[in-house]
């Protein structure tokens, strides 16, 4: 049974610029985060929208987490983290190793080629559908909800999730 729950979700499309941790999204990346928002607020989503946001410090990140989770009731507490910019995989990972077992979800918003590197090392290699999903990509504003099993956070280990849902704007 899946007790736990990994919402990994790349931010939506940003601008270009010389300054990328300020880059703000575009018209199309708030199109995206909005029609993402409307997905999750007709409860289509295999678990509930998880009470803890964990953030990269990019503008773009918190504009995608901030859009993305208004009107969720109760409001998810958004922890923005400036380690969570720069991390890789094996980073974010560490992260999640760190929650308090309380906590049944967690969503971790950030960038690629880390985010799309996180779902693959949590998926399970008997997984092979929800990896097949993954093939195709992970766009901007794509959301994957990966269930694990009900083990505590800290012994969250890469090859033991399975895919619960996935998520892509239209193109």
């Amino acid at each position: 049974m899946t007790a736990r729950s990994v919402w990994v979700l790349r931010h939506a499309k940003a601008a270009q610029g010389p300054a990328d941790h300020a880059r703000p999204l575009t018209d199309r990346g708030r199109r995206q985060a909005a029609d993402l928002h409307r997905y999750l607020a007709a409860g289509d989503s295999p678990v509930p929208v998880p009470g803890t946001v964990l953030c990269s410090s990019a503008r773009r990140a918190v504009q995608t987490a901030e859009l993305v989770t208004a009107g969720v009731d109760p409001p998810p507490v958004l922890v923005v983290e400036r380690a969570l910019y720069e991390a890789d995989a094996d980073d974010v990972l560490d992260r999640l190793r760190r929650l308090p077992d309380d906590a049944a979800g967690v969503m971790v918003v950030g960038h690629n080629p880390t985010l799309h590197h996180v779902v693959f090392d949590l998926l399970d290699e008997g997984d092979t559908a929800g990896r097949q999903r993954l093939d195709a990509g992970f766009p901007t504003a794509a959301l994957a909800v990966v269930g694990l099993p009900d083990v505590s956070w800290s012994r969250t280990a890469p090859g033991t999730g399975t895919l619960l849902d996935l998520w892509t704007p239209e193109r």
